[in-house]
């Protein structure tokens, strides 16, 4: 029995992620992206989850974004949102999530 094709959506964001460079593309870009393409938020959310979960895209750091909020009180504060990078799997990045949880000092 063959594998299953890969749906037109997960190729969409491997490609992104290749475009990106080195230095990878936002997770929260490649769901704007799509999002503007038409697919609904969530599922490319969950394909991108489970294209690291397939290791065929790795994290490879992160980026901060400062926003605006208003809180309860009604002040508007600034907040820090922090969002991953991703680029297409590699073994030399892959070892990064090796975080030995399991180990106490």
């Amino acid at each position: 029995m063959l594998p299953p094709m890969p749906a037109p959506i997960m190729d969409m964001i491997l490609e992104l992620a290749e475009l990106a460079g080195a230095d990878g593309i936002a997770m929260g870009t490649v769901v704007d992206s799509l999002e503007a393409r038409g697919f609904p938020a969530a599922q490319v959310e969950r394909e991108i989850w489970a294209l690291l979960e397939r290791r065929r895209l790795t994290p490879n750091g992160f980026m901060c974004r400062t926003i605006k909020r208003r809180g309860a009180d009604g002040q508007v504060a600034a907040v820090r949102v922090y969002e991953f990078m991703m680029v297409p799997w590699s073994a030399a990045l892959d070892r990064q999530l090796d975080l030995a949880l399991d180990k106490t000092p």
